[in-house]
């Protein structure tokens, strides 16, 4: 199978469920009300085991210097999107109602439930582990440098013990004491089961609020927070982390992290955003916006990214 067919093939069940999502939101077999108990259960339940499953289960996994270096490529890579939004934000002129909305929307990535199968399908099941020490740095960043920029009044560290990164902790710690050994083989296979439930259920149910988003999406005035928002998330990230790929010579030595970045670097926003937006009373519009631009867009331009990108690092 040729590069161009792999990439294609490999971002196709994650869209194609989203597709599935949005379909069972419109005929009303996925309810407006469900979203939020089936979202919890989620983030609270799958979403964890679908971490303690991969870590527990990894059984070459060691803490060194190399992999606590994964969590903080992660952190970085918030924080590089978050400047480059504040950046264009200046430049296009975001009007000042909507403007930490833009910036915390176009600086985040979709870096769990369409990053993780895209990986997958591409650099294979090794390189879940990494995505979720990766993803440990994203959450960070966000629950603590992101809710500075959407209200400094309001920012807590309790945003950052979340389940997820509660289950990246505790997995950690299990795997330091024998990892799946440690776990009675029943309870192992019940996390296993859940966790394989997360990314589906997580892709349907983004399928389903990106349906809803659709229904009274409206552009902004000259499309200009459309227009920034592909140029921060879908073009100007993108480049310039396949720049540092290129230019990092110790880069050359964490063949993984490079795979990381390059699948990180092509996702478009994450639509989760809009409800941390949703939560801290900013601008959900310029949100939706800035994820639907985005996301639409990214359709075409994903594959483009992950095919310059594994020419870069092969």
């Amino acid at each position: 199978m040729d590069g161009v067919s792999l990439i294609l093939i490999s971002i196709v069940p994650p869209f194609l469920l989203l597709g599935i999502g949005a379909f069972v939101r419109k005929v009303n077999w996925l309810r407006v009300e469900a979203d939020s108990s089936l979202s919890m259960v989620t983030v609270r339940i799958l979403y964890p085991c679908f971490i303690l499953f991969h870590i527990l289960d990894a059984h070459d996994l060691v803490i060194t210097y190399d992999t606590m270096l994964t969590p903080m490529a992660g952190f970085l890579a918030i924080l590089l999107g978050f400047t480059l939004s504040w950046l264009v934000g200046k430049v296009f002129k975001i009007e000042p109602k909507a403007v930490k909305s833009f910036r915390f929307c176009s600086g985040i990535f979709n870096y769990g439930f369409i990053a993780i199968p895209v990986a997958h399908s591409i650099f294979g099941a090794d390189i879940i582990v990494h995505i979720i020490l990766f993803n440990l740095g994203v959450e960070i960043a966000i629950w603590t440098v992101g809710i500075l920029i959407l209200s400094q009044n309001k920012f807590s560290f309790k945003g950052i013990l979340n389940p997820p990164v509660i289950a990246v902790l505790v997995a950690l710690t299990l795997q330091s004491f024998g990892g799946v050994k440690v776990v009675p083989v029943y309870l192992f296979n019940v996390i296993q089961m859940l966790g394989q439930c997360s990314i589906p259920l997580g892709l349907l149910l983004i399928g389903g609020s990106f349906y809803d988003l659709m229904q009274n999406f409206g552009f902004s005035r000259n499309y200009r927070t459309e227009v920034a928002a592909l140029f921060t998330r879908n073009l100007l990230f993108p480049a310039s982390i396949l720049l540092i790929l290129v230019s990092t010579p110790f880069l050359n030595e964490t063949q993984w992290l490079k795979e990381i970045l390059v699948i990180q670097a092509a996702m478009p926003a994450g639509i989760f955003a809009v409800v941390i937006v949703g939560n801290y009373t900013e601008d959900k519009e310029t949100a939706m916006r800035a994820i639907m631009a985005t996301m639409v867009t990214g359709v075409i331009t994903l594959p483009i990214w992950i095919g310059i990108g594994l020419m870069l690092i092969d």
